[in-house]
């Protein structure tokens, strides 16, 4: 009996055919796979038919017919661009479009692209201050009361998201050219694979629009869902809104009637910022506009951006210190003396390793470090191109004149066999080294201007010109006074240079610090928990933030600097009765004390700041 069972197919046994098999070999030759993949590429699988009719417009989504009035008929013609429009009569604040954003988006667990605010209509504000663990708040209510009951007049809802701005400050201050605004739609898009996370368009969109994401490294914002729009379906907060308070409008690209008060909605940032293109629509305009956000006036510690900081100060002090350092020279030099080489000497290495050390910490406030090679294309708009830029071009040349000031003592110790390999023609002239300072003087401080252009460019009230250049500048004329004062007095006995730049520590010291009492670090202008409509201002709200949750700082910040001061006058009087020693000792007290006292400053400038904000968007 044959071991072999015969090979037949289903069709042949039900017929009862008797067609005997063939051998195995004959019918692994007939077998055709490349034949076999080429006719099922004939037919196109149920995914491709659908696309290609749903692209040829046989099939339109199934829910279309109730948001297909809520997008617009026509693409954008020239000079216009797609924008949110908010029936605010209509929106119930449900908060549907902040799940159905976060969810088709892929959002995680506290990030959200949309927001809903509310605002009190009819309420007038209390001066009580309310004090919690994370904000203070001065409210419209009592504690113990609800809002709807005290307003009288009832609440009104505000759904906010990206305003796809005609002038987006996103855009423009990032470094990176992470962002796009679509030529057709006007829809602006973030870039996620040209991120670095430098946070930047957090600051410079004054909507507080861009979310960072922790887990990712960088920054992601609403894009209007273009994916579906493109394909003709509404934005998932347009679709998910019960109501239809949310709809896709054409509107005006460029807007020339936008009033120099106008906000979207109250206490709303002003327009005329970055030019907003969202649409909010009410037939109780002039109610609303008299309303107050229920989070009005509500304030956070924001955050540290503690490697900024240290950055910060570390290149103030380094550029700080060759600005002292030639300023001492050149009034020896009028005085008929000449600043020791070894003073200088020492004087420009410090400086090298302050920036150095300053520019290494920077990188760390990036999400996507790896990817920071790419900050210079942003150069025609965005300061902080030009900021890293310009110090790193300071850096170069700082180097330059340390080497070519330190070239001297290197070739002393280079041995004879070495020296003499190198040819005769070589020589470094004797103004090399002052040519190479001079440049990296001038290279320093447009970076440092740049620096502090990058916050001023945020136009938050807070930051503008006449308050930032004078804290960073004064840095670098602080800390750099008792630092060069230190190594001047470390190489050479020339009391006259170091009693000059512990003056000018002293003095700078002592000014800013009565400035900034005045500003935030000295008591509010007003006792009590009761409070007058006058003192709400950005001051006061940025100084009762200081003077609450961060006092610790704030007191650093104090000790630190008066400190410094002292520090400076016992180290002149060291110097005036000879004890060089005890005066070295008050110099490197005045320096340890200063950079604390001046790390503390920048980092209140960065947490204790205040601005108008969108109903909502707190938290």
């Amino acid at each position: 009996m044959s071991s072999t069972l015969p090979i037949e197919s289903k069709s042949a046994g039900r017929s009862g055919s008797s067609r005997s098999p063939l051998p195995f070999s004959q019918r692994e030759s007939d077998f055709d796979l490349v034949g076999m993949l080429l006719e099922q590429q004939q037919s196109l699988t149920a995914v491709e038919q659908f696309s290609e009719a749903h692209s040829a417009g046989e099939i339109e989504p199934s829910q279309s017919v109730y948001y297909r009035q809520l997008l617009p008929a026509t693409p954008p013609q020239p000079g216009q661009q797609l924008a949110f429009e908010v029936n605010l009569d209509s929106c119930s604040g449900c908060k549907a479009c902040v799940v159905a954003c976060h969810t088709m988006n892929g959002l995680e667990e506290t990030e959200s692209w949309r927001k809903v605010g509310t605002l009190t209509i009819g309420a007038t504000e209390s001066e009580q201050v309310i004090e919690a663990d994370d904000v203070i708040m001065p409210t419209a209510i009592d504690i113990e009361t609800s809002p709807v009951t005290i307003a009288g007049s009832g609440i009104q809802h505000v759904t906010t998201a990206c305003h796809h701005c005609e002038d987006p400050g996103c855009l423009n201050g990032c470094p990176v050219k992470a962002y796009v605004k679509e030529p057709v739609t006007g829809i602006v898009r973030h870039l996620d694979d040209q991120c670095i996370g430098c946070k930047y368009c957090t600051m410079m969109c004054p909507y507080e629009v861009p979310k960072y994401s922790k887990r990712l490294g960088i920054v992601r914002k609403c894009d209007m869902c273009h994916q579906r729009l493109k394909t003709g379906e509404a934005p998932a907060c347009v679709q998910s809104c019960p109501n239809e308070a949310i709809a896709i409008r054409t509107v005006e690209r460029v807007r020339s009637d936008i009033d120099v008060d106008e906000r979207l909605v109250p206490e709303a940032p002003l327009s005329t910022l970055t030019r907003p293109t969202t649409q909010y629509v009410t037939d109780r305009a002039d109610q609303i506009r008299e309303a107050v956000p229920q989070d009005s006036s509500i304030d956070e510690v924001a955050e540290s951006h503690w490697p900024l900081a240290l950055m910060l100060i570390g290149t103030e002090v380094s550029v700080g210190m060759i600005a002292l350092e030639r300023f001492v020279a050149l009034g020896m030099w009028l005085n008929g003396s000449v600043m020791p080489i070894e003073a200088t000497r020492l004087t420009a290495l410090v400086s090298l390793v302050i920036a150095m050390v300053g520019l290494n910490i920077a990188p760390l406030h990036l999400g996507q470090p790896l990817r920071a090679w790419r900050v210079f294309l942003g150069l025609r708009t965005s300061w902080l191109s030009r900021e890293a830029v310009l110090l790193g071009k300071y850096v170069g040349a700082l180097v330059l004149a340390t080497v070519l000031l330190w070239l001297p003592v290197i070739a002393a110790w280079t041995p004879a066999s070495l020296s003499e390999r190198i040819p005769q023609w070589v020589v470094v002239p004797s103004w090399a080294s002052g040519a190479a300072l001079a440049a990296s003087l001038l290279l320093g401080a447009a970076g440092l201007y740049s620096s502090a252009m990058i916050y001023i460019a945020t136009r938050r009230e807070l930051w503008r010109f006449n308050r930032t250049m004078p804290r960073f500048l004064s840095t670098g004329l602080i800390v750099g006074a008792s630092l060069t004062a230190l190594t001047v007095m470390a190489t050479t006995e020339s009391k006259t240079a170091g009693n000059l730049l512990l003056l000018i520590g002293a003095m700078a010291g002592a000014a800013k610090l009565f400035w900034e009492t005045g500003l935030y670090l000295g008591p509010a202008k007003s006792s009590g928990t009761r409070r007058s409509s006058s003192t709400k201002t950005l001051d006061e709200r940025s100084r009762r933030l200081v003077q609450t949750h961060l006092t610790g700082v704030s007191r650093v910040r104090l000790f630190g600097g008066w400190i410094g001061v002292a520090a400076c006058m016992f180290a002149m009087a060291g110097i005036a009765v000879g004890w060089n020693t005890a005066a070295l000792l008050m110099m490197t007290l005045a320096t340890v004390a200063f950079l604390a006292g001046e790390s503390s400053e920048r980092l209140l400038y960065f947490m204790s700041v205040v601005y108008d904000r969108m109903p909502g968007t707190l938290k």
